[in-house]
């Protein structure tokens, strides 16, 4: 795995061999931002899932809430910059928890991490079978927003930080959850799909 600044933009030469090789383009939003405002939708419904999943594990940490409404006073100290910290953290896990379901990430020469303003991402080019990029996909949302909290809740230290960065991290999933639904619609049973860029490739397994 390999540190880069950015992703880089489609090449089209490989887009062409790709399609010599039988791969068709996934049909996607076009850029970052597109993905991003096509899957707000997404996020609320993601958000709001871990937020009643949060609520199941201990009710208790929502007893501000009462019939008469719900009064929350934000103040800023020192301490915020931790909880900004706690944060950033957060999606820097997210993203390493994409890399590890990457098969032979750590001796890949087609995988990629990098920064983009305080965001981390993780990119490979390598070939992945539809089930393999359905798992890389979908599991820092299932592991930081459902599954650690279970685990944390059991050993006392949750809090209603914990639950802030659980909620946090589904709503921050709504890309990740956006290309699961569009490779399930599109790529067929057993299928292979290839990153170029910010452009994805597919094709039945022969």
């Amino acid at each position: 795995m390999k540190f880069i600044k950015k992703i880089p933009p489609e090449d089209e030469k490989r887009s062409e061999e790709l399609a010599h090789h039988g791969y068709k383009k996934l049909k996607e939003p076009k850029s970052v931002g597109a993905a991003i405002a096509i899957s707000l939708p997404l996020s609320m419904l993601l958000m709001v899932l871990a937020g009643f999943w949060c609520y199941f594990l201990n009710p208790t940490f929502f007893d501000f809430m009462s019939e008469e409404g719900m009064s929350i006073e934000l103040t800023f100290h020192l301490s915020s910059i931790l909880y900004l910290a706690g944060m950033v953290l957060c999606l820097l896990i997210h993203e390493l928890i994409h890399a590890v379901f990457i098969p032979k990430v750590w001796r890949s020469e087609k995988t990629y991490w990098g920064f983009n303003g305080l965001f981390g991402f993780v990119y490979t080019e390598e070939k992945l079978t539809k089930e393999r990029f359905l798992l890389v996909s979908i599991m820092p949302l299932i592991l930081i927003s459902f599954v650690f909290p279970v685990i944390l809740n059991a050993f006392g230290i949750w809090s209603h930080y914990l639950i802030f960065l659980s909620v946090f991290n589904a709503g921050g999933a709504c890309v990740d959850l956006l290309n699961i639904v569009l490779v399930t619609a599109q790529v067929p049973y057993r299928g292979y799909v290839v990153s170029n860029g910010y452009s994805s490739f597919y094709k039945k397994a022969s």
